[in-house]
């Protein structure tokens, strides 16, 4: 008998584990592991003849108080007197106001340069530039931002320079000028007497998110030309030893910010949790609102100030419970064959595929086992998606199923126009789907109802491949796992249950307690594969092709060898046919 795949994956596999614990003598905050952010920041404070830096931020409030934090750490301790004084002379009846411009000789006169660093999320122009009022011939000036932080650092969010018409060109004005003019902020009203505008020399840092970000530079292209660029990233790269303990310091020291002391195994599992969101075992959130979340929530759960890997399970699984009711519904409607997956016996041109699903108004997404079909009429030489013909299904999908077609047809060496037509249907579905993690599960349900092998039932597969037949990586595969592992376990494990995914997932895999357990009492099984060769193997316990010191029979014949059977049998069938008969007899007539 020809050796044949079977890598199943251990339980130690399935959940990653931080290499050493950290000493946490030290206090780490959150720039400590923002060497980008922190250098292209420390550069543009140095800098005198640059005014703005644009920073990359995805949660611009949050990173804002830690950004006023860490510039303060650049800053003398005592304020320069740096700024001016205006004298107002209110008018009469008979004369206009008049207001003289004078050098600052106290900080409590100072109309500018009250600040050395502040930011601003929400604004707009009269917080920004400051105001002018006018009571009759009373007039008050009121200082913006701009003018209290003269000779500081202002940090902004980039959305309201967006949504407000002038506000950014005006900034870019100040800016490229260092100095202040006052404007009315009535179009069509002047100023009631003049304001003698002055130096005002300011550094402005812009938060804003990719989509921001390409927003402010399409509404002025010059934006680069003016600004530094730097990012602030949410994500930590935990690729060595070195950058896990960093960051264990970091986690301990902001949860010793919110009164909580964490076990070595709850930071472990901590890390875990946070690598099922990320879907990468070296690069995890960082944010300070995402720690706060799970920190905080686990803390009034267990109403506990000390957490351990237990406590942050019980998190885990109470927040699963709070948002499960659209996935207790959806395997509900599996369980009562509502929708029709089977996880048993086995079938023609049938395969269990794997999907993540979301719900709009939802912030929840869970995997979804779902019933791929195929049906092969041989002889007009076309595979139908039939997602794609209804408009049910998105161009990456569509992509996805050509790539299936194409990869089965060279890795068989069938003709440009093939002997064969099929349909592959995803049953029962009912909304747009779209992404290629079906192309794998598609190439095997394909080869299967070409050869007439039936296909397990109790395994899955997710996958996406190219058309040479490696396999590539999926995203939600945890998801996908645990949606599959639901529905066997609510029918009863039999040992025989798994699921396929590629092996460049292995980083991704952060799987629930329960998974694990099956797969440590060989109730479940999980194989990560390489190519469709090998997943191939695990699903028909043949080869595809033909292989080398390898002695076949009927029992192991190859799917190749057994697809060409079929096809060299109808097109002898199409030789011996009617029409082939009735040409035959004109010929003997003549």
């Amino acid at each position: 008998m020809p050796a044949l795949f079977n890598q199943v994956l251990s339980w130690q596999n399935l959940r990653p584990e931080l290499a050493g614990q950290a000493d946490f003598s030290q206090s780490i905050d959150f720039f400590d592991l923002q060497s980008r952010a922190r250098g292209s920041v420390s550069q543009f404070l140095q800098n005198s003849d640059r005014t703005l830096l644009v920073l990359k931020a995805d949660q611009q409030g949050e990173y804002a108080v830690l950004l006023e934090k860490f510039i303060s750490q650049f800053q003398p301790q005592a304020l320069p007197l740096q700024g001016v004084h205006y004298h107002i002379e209110q008018g009469s009846e008979q004369t206009l106001p008049k207001i003289t411009l004078q050098n600052a000789t106290s900080v409590e006169d100072n109309f500018a340069a009250k600040k050395q660093v502040a930011s601003a999320i929400y604004y707009d122009q009269q917080r920004l530039f400051g105001n002018l009022r006018s009571n009759g011939q009373q007039i008050e000036l009121q200082s913006g931002l701009v003018h209290q932080l003269n000779g500081g650092v202002l940090i902004l969010s980039v959305e309201p320079l967006l949504t407000q018409v002038g506000l950014w060109e005006r900034l870019k004005q100040l800016l490229s000028e260092q100095h202040f003019h006052w404007q009315s902020l009535h179009p069509y009203k002047p100023l009631p007497c003049d304001i003698p505008s002055y130096d005002l020399a300011l550094k402005v840092i812009l938060l804003g998110d990719r989509t921001q970000l390409a927003l402010l530079e399409e509404l002025d292209e010059s934006l680069y030309q003016l600004a530094d660029y730097g990012e602030i990233e949410s994500y930590f790269s935990l690729d060595n030893e070195q950058a896990q303990q960093q960051w264990q310091g970091y986690v301990q020291s902001y949860a010793k910010q919110l009164g909580i002391q964490l076990t070595a195994d709850g930071i472990n599992r901590l890390y875990q949790l946070l690598v099922r969101e990320s879907e990468d075992r070296h690069c995890i959130n960082i944010s300070p609102l995402k720690l706060k979340e799970i920190l905080s929530n686990t803390r009034t759960l267990v109403q506990c100030n000390e957490l351990s890997a237990v406590q942050f399970e019980q998190y885990f699984q109470a927040k699963q419970q709070q948002h499960g009711f659209l996935q207790q519904q959806t395997y509900a409607d599996i369980l009562h064959e509502q929708i029709y997956v089977a996880t048993q016996g086995e079938a023609v041109g049938q395969i269990n595929g794997l999907s993540v699903i979301e719900y709009p108004g939802s912030p929840v997404s869970f995997g979804e086992p779902s019933r791929i079909s195929c049906i092969v009429q041989l002889g007009e030489g076309e595979v139908i998606d039939v997602e794609r013909k209804n408009e049910l299904a998105g161009n990456i999908h569509s992509k996805g199923t050509m790539i299936a077609e194409v990869c089965l047809a060279n890795i068989l060496d069938l003709p440009t126009q093939l002997p064969f037509s099929a349909s592959i249907v995803f049953e029962q579905s009912y909304s747009e789907i779209d992404g290629d993690s079906a192309s794998l599960a598609c190439f095997c349900v394909l080869a299967s109802a070409l050869s007439l092998l039936p296909l397990p039932q109790s395994i899955a597969i997710t996958g996406a491949i190219d058309q040479f037949g490696l396999v590539h990586s999926v995203g939600g595969v945890n998801q996908k796992i645990e949606g599959f592992f639901a529905i066997c376990e609510k029918r009863g494990l039999t040992g025989k249950q798994g699921v396929i995914v590629p092996s460049t997932v292995l980083n991704q895999l952060s799987l629930s307690e329960a998974v694990i357990s099956a797969v440590k009492n060989q109730q479940f099984s999980i194989w990560a594969v390489d190519d469709v060769f090998q997943a191939c193997e695990i699903l028909f316990k043949r080869h595809l092709l033909v292989e080398e010191d390898s002695t076949y029979n009927e029992q192991n014949q190859p799917l190749s060898e057994l697809i060409s059977q079929r096809l060299n049998a109808h097109s002898e069938q199409q030789k011996s046919g009617f029409w082939y008969d009735l040409l035959n007899k004109l010929s003997l007539k003549r």
